[in-house]
């Protein structure tokens, strides 16, 4: 179905090798936080908060019975949210998953781009394996995941549903972002070093409590034809570039390079990021993109997840709980 492919991932004192195509647990809880604490000011992603609200504003609007499902676990997918993120600096292959450079399909020295080939075989074919793993491989990862999603439902295995429906959120929101969409990723090409993170982190902390999340148009639910619509997910993102790049040019002109930086505490370092001051106008800049993409996020999550679920032939979901639920019953049993 996907590429079955051994990947060997490392740290200092474990090693494990992972099947490309599992959705089980590639990391116990405990590392996972440490790994976060850790690489948190390395990740070029939705920011923790961000993928995190996404997750969980995408299960309120997913139909019954998945929502009833979705929602007793929403701890821990809303937990897990970020795992994906957490295995770019472990596991070999993982990061091209999370992007597609779409300027390197374009015509040479022009602003034209042209769409490599939807199917994997094809794309291969013209490209070659290793040049489309360079330029990233996004959208033929979120079919894979995708179908990952579709298996799990039809093992009826927690677990894996529980993985696989967190990675698949997690793929489709970096989808979503304008800036995984170009081999410009974080404005070094053009100047603009930093712009990834004040885009998709810096943006939604200081204004996500703003957006309407949760009053979105009327969603179809059951799209069969789901996984073809994120090639139109990222044509959308990379032509929002052009005013993620103006508006920062334009914000920093008006408050000068001293306004434009500050020293923040994050966790327990103490990071150079935009200030306060350039994020607000930044923000207002960019006429409500971040909402924008965010909302287009949720929706894509909650399509994918039902329409996942309907083409596994709307199995009855499991019931039982994972184990940081009997834990947490456990605790609060004792201390009543």
């Amino acid at each position: 179905m996907n590429p079955q492919t051994k990947l060997r991932c490392q740290s200092s004192k474990h090693r494990w090798l992972i099947d490309a195509s599992s959705t089980g647990s590639f990391l116990p809880s405990h590392h996972f936080f440490l790994a976060t604490a850790i690489l948190s000011p390395l990740l070029l992603s939705w920011g923790f908060a961000a993928h995190r609200k996404i997750v969980d504003v995408a299960i309120h609007h997913v139909p019954e019975p998945l929502h009833g499902f979705l929602k007793a676990n929403r701890e821990w997918l809303v937990e897990h949210a970020l795992d994906a993120d957490l295995r770019k600096h472990s596991v070999i292959g993982e990061a091209e998953k999370h992007y597609i450079d779409l300027d390197e399909f374009g015509e040479p020295d022009t602003d034209s781009i042209r769409l490599p080939p939807s199917h994997w075989k094809d794309a291969i074919a013209k490209y070659g394996e290793a040049k489309l793993r360079d330029r990233g491989i996004g959208p033929w990862n979120i079919r894979w995941q995708f179908e990952n999603l579709i298996d799990a439902f039809e093992a009826r295995d927690k677990n894996r549903i529980l993985r696989s429906t967190a990675d698949l959120a997690h793929y489709l929101s970096d989808l979503h972002v304008p800036l995984h969409t170009t081999k410009n990723y974080d404005g070094a090409l053009t100047g603009q070093s930093g712009i990834h993170a004040l885009w998709e982190t810096q943006v939604p902390e200081s204004h996500m409590d703003e957006f309407d999340l949760v009053n979105l148009p009327i969603i179809q639910h059951w799209n069969p034809q789901c996984t073809d619509s994120i090639w139109r997910v990222i044509q959308k993102s990379h032509e929002c570039l052009a005013l993620v790049f103006s508006a920062e040019e334009e914000t920093l002109n008006e408050l000068g390079e001293a306004n434009a930086f500050a020293f923040c505490v994050r966790g327990r370092t103490r990071q150079k990021m935009h200030s306060a001051q350039f994020v607000d106008l930044y923000h207002s800049k960019l006429q409500g993109q971040v909402e924008q993409r965010m909302t287009r996020s949720i929706a894509a999550c909650s399509i994918y997840w039902y329409s996942a679920w309907v083409m596994a032939g709307q199995p009855p979901l499991p019931v039982e709980q994972t184990e940081t639920s009997r834990l947490r019953a456990m605790i609060e049993w004792i201390i009543k």
